[in-house]
């Protein structure tokens, strides 16, 4: 059964919540996407801010982080 995660973005400093999430079918299958968001976003992120570290949080639908990943351009 399809589960909901959610997709933030934090650099220690400020964080952007996903509010809409995505279904997954698993934990796995919600780390890939975060993989393939990652890669879209990385640029775009060193680009605003050089110095911040970005790290993207997965949270399921009870609020919890399941993941992190570094966002590495």
């Amino acid at each position: 059964m399809p589960e909901r995660f959610y997709f933030d973005i934090e650099n220690g400093r400020e964080s952007i919540r996903d509010e809409e999430g995505v279904e997954a079918d698993s934990l796995e299958t919600a780390l890939a996407e975060a993989r393939s968001v990652i890669r879209e976003m990385a640029d775009e992120l060193a680009a605003s801010d050089p110095d911040a570290i970005w790290t993207l949080v997965v949270r399921d639908a009870s609020g919890s982080a399941v993941g992190r990943l570094p966002i590495k351009p």
